[in-house]
C-alpha cells in the first residue's frame, strides 16, 4: 500500500478505457460485498488502472479483457472488505483531511478546467469524487494503523543472524564448453555429434586454444564468445555435464561428455568459492524484502478474518 490518492491514476486510465461501455451500463451492479454494491462503473475504473496503456494502440481481445475485469473484480472486492474492516474497528476521515487532500489533487491538475475534464473522463461527479478519496484516505490510515512494518536494524540484524545460510553466496564456477548437437532428425546424429567432439577434443590436445575450438565446432550459442559460459552455480548445467565440470581442477578440460543430446567438452577455468555476505551488504535488500513480507502476512490476515463470514455476491 501507499498513499492512497489513486484517483489521479484513476482519471489517467478512465480517460483511456470508460467509453469502452454504454453509458447506461455504468450504474449496473457486478457484485455486493456484504450489501455493498459494486457497480460497472467502478469496475471500468480499476481496469483502467490494471490494463498496460500498451494495450490501448492496439485491439484488445475479449479474452485479455474478461481476464483483467475478473482481476480487477478480484481487487475491489478485498478493497470493500478492507474498507468495511476500517470502518468496524473505528477508523474514521474527517472532512478537514478530506479538504487537504482535494486541493493537493487539484493543484496536481493545474487548473480547474483539467480537474473538472479529470472527473469527466472518469465518470465522476464531484461527490463521487470526494467519497473515492475519503475511501482512499481510510485505506491509508488503516495500512498506517495496522500494516504498515517498520524495521529497525536490530531486528533486521536480529534475522540476519538466525538466517545466515540464505546469505551466502554459493561456490562457483568459470567454465569454457564446446558441446556437438545430436540431432535427433538424423539416423546419423549421435555419430555425427561423437566426430566432431573428438575433433575438436584432438585439436586442443594438440595445442590449439580452447577458445578458437568452440568458436569453430560448438553448436552452442556461447561459441560467439569462445565457448565462455561465465559463472555458474550448481543447477545451472545439466547433472552429467555439471558432475565432471565441479570434479575438475583449475585449467583442466575433460574427457568427451556423451548425452542423448549430443557431446560436451568442458575446460575449468576459475573457481570462486561460496561466500558469506556481510550484514551491510545485505540490509537494505533485506529491510524492503521483510517489510513486503511481514505487510502481506498482515493484510492477508485481515481479509481472511473478513472472508470467514462475508456474503460476496457476484452477478
Amino acid at each position: 500500500m501507499k498513499k492512497f490518492l489513486l484517483l489521479l491514476l484513476t482519471f489517467a486510465a478512465a480517460t483511456l478505457y470508460a467509453a469502452s461501455d454504454p453509458e447506461g451500463d455504468k450504474e449496473r451492479v457486478v457484485a455486493t460485498v456484504n450489501g455493498t454494491p459494486i457497480t460497472k462503473a467502478e469496475l471500468d475504473r480499476q481496469v483502467g488502472i490494471l490494463m498496460p496503456r500498451s494495450f490501448f494502440h492496439s485491439t484488445v481481445t475479449p479474452e485479455k479483457l474478461k481476464e483483467v475485469e475478473k482481476d480487477a473484480l478480484k481487487e475491489l472486492v478485498k478493497k470493500h472488505l478492507l474498507l468495511q474492516y476500517a470502518r468496524k474497528k473505528g477508523y474514521t476521515i474527517s472532512d478537514s483531511v478530506v479538504e487537504r487532500e482535494e486541493k493537493k489533487i487539484r493543484k496536481a491538475f493545474g487548473s480547474e478546467e483539467k480537474f473538472e475534464a479529470g472527473l469527466k473522463r472518469a465518470n465522476l461527479t464531484l461527490d463521487e469524487f470526494r467519497k473515492e478519496l475519503r475511501n482512499d484516505l481510510l485505506m491509508q490510515k488503516l495500512y498506517d494503523k495496522e500494516i504498515k512494518a517498520d524495521l529497525d536494524e536490530d531486528a533486521l540484524r536480529e534475522y540476519y543472524e538466525k538466517n545466515r545460510y540464505k546469505f551466502k553466496v554459493p561456490e562457483k564456477i568459470k567454465i569454457r564448453l564446446i558441446y556437438t548437437r545430436n540431432d535427433p532428425t538424423d539416423p546419423k546424429g549421435k555419430e555425427d555429434a561423437m566426430r566432431r567432439a573428438k575433433e575438436a577434443y584432438e585439436k586442443i590436445k594438440s595445442g590449439e586454444d580452447f577458445a578458437d575450438v568452440a568458436a569453430k565446432y560448438s553448436n552452442a550459442m556461447s561459441r560467439i564468445k569462445g565457448g565462455d559460459m561465465g559463472f555458474i552455480h550448481k543447477g545451472m548445467l545439466d547433472e552429467p555435464i555439471e558432475k565432471v565440470a565441479y570434479s575438475l581442477k583449475k585449467g583442466q578440460m575433460s574427457e568427451i561428455i556423451e548425452t542423448p543430446k549430443g557431446c560436451y567438452i568442458v575446460k575449468l577455468e576459475e573457481i570462486s568459492p561460496a561466500e558469506q555476505l556481510k550484514f551491510e551488504e545485505v540490509k537494505d535488500r533485506l529491510r524492503k524484502e521483510l517489510k513486503s513480507k511481514y505487510e502481506k502476512e498482515k493484510l492477508d490476515a485481515i481479509l481472511k478474518s473478513m472472508k470467514k463470514d462475508a456474503k460476496i455476491i457476484y452477478r
